[in-house]
């Protein structure tokens, strides 16, 4: 999947993935990782999420990767923020304070993110980035979102599984069976909570799914 894909989606607004309401699942979940208020956590392919205001407002740092500046654009403008702007290590970043807490987005090539500019971040979010991304690229993408994170670091995972010949993604489907594998390098792999995702106007069922399960995963880092 190349990059200009992501950058027409976006130019032509077609953005039927971008979910505008914050998840419920991450006030409910994500205390369970047991972070310190002001942890650095990473949000890869974040869009326009509102979910990184939400973990700003508990006083974590945020720093969301994107590849489309227009979603990172958007997304201080939809949440009123007052925004400043430079560059670092190859990206054109957005900065906003946030309630107690920063966020950040960094535009460009995910790929091309290093610790050695960055720093390593103590936790991560992934509401829609797996599943972005199609099989043959999400074993390289979680051995990078690896190499990006401190030895300990915890994560919160959102996917979604359903018949992918109804529908060719993204979203794609991304099974149980296959997060396991993905993670079990890094350590535990929890199932927190599963659910169907389908309802009235759910564009996955518009676009055909008959039917579609959301899961939670923490994954836990162990040596």
């Amino acid at each position: 999947m190349e990059p200009e894909f992501w950058h027409e989606r976006w130019s032509q607004q077609q953005t039927h993935f971008h979910q505008p309401d914050g998840h419920p699942m991450l006030n409910k979940w994500w205390p369970t990782l047991e972070l310190g208020t002001d942890a650095h956590v990473l949000v890869p392919l974040c869009g326009k999420t509102p979910d990184m205001r939400t973990l700003a407002e508990r006083g974590h740092r945020v720093t969301g990767i994107e590849l489309s500046p227009i979603a990172a654009q958007d997304f201080f403008i939809e949440q009123h923020l007052a925004v400043d702007s430079d560059e670092i290590g190859g990206f054109d970043r957005y900065r906003a304070e946030c309630g107690a807490g920063t966020i950040e987005i960094l535009v460009g090539d995910f790929f091309t993110a290093d610790t050695e500019t960055l720093g390593a971040f103590q936790a991560f979010y992934d509401r829609a980035a797996l599943i972005a991304l199609p099989q043959t690229m999400r074993a390289r993408y979680v051995e990078h979102l690896c190499t990006l994170l401190t030895k300990d670091a915890p994560g919160l995972l959102i996917t979604l599984d359903y018949d992918q010949s109804q529908m060719n993604g993204p979203p794609f489907a991304v099974d149980t069976a296959e997060v396991n594998t993905l993670f079990e390098h890094r350590g535990e792999v929890a199932s927190l909570e599963s659910g169907s995702r389908l309802g009235g106007q759910d564009m996955l069922a518009q676009r055909g799914v008959k039917s579609a399960d959301e899961y939670v995963f923490r994954i836990t880092a162990t040596d």
